[in-house]
């Protein structure tokens, strides 16, 4: 696996910890903090879980967009398609 694929599992579980349901006042959890400033996303327990939803998928959709090559279309459009 690569470093781009193992942060993409990290995202992806990060982003199952904060976008899942919570109270209005319920704290984001000590680990998870730790684990976004261990990527590199500045937090405390009251920074907004929406935030860190949206910074977290900006990075996914980057790295995504690295790995995958750019789709230009199919080369010949398919007759059921025409």
């Amino acid at each position: 696996m690569s470093e781009h694929e193992r942060m993409l599992v990290r995202l992806g579980r990060l982003l199952e910890q904060i976008a899942r349901p919570h109270s209005c006042n319920e704290v984001l959890p000590v680990e998870v903090q730790a684990n976004l400033w261990h990527l590199g996303v500045p937090c405390n327990e009251l920074t907004p879980r929406e935030e860190l939803v949206s910074r977290l998928w900006a990075r996914k959709r980057n790295l995504l967009s690295a790995i995958q090559p750019e789709w230009s279309g199919p080369g010949v459009t398919p007759p059921s398609a025409a």
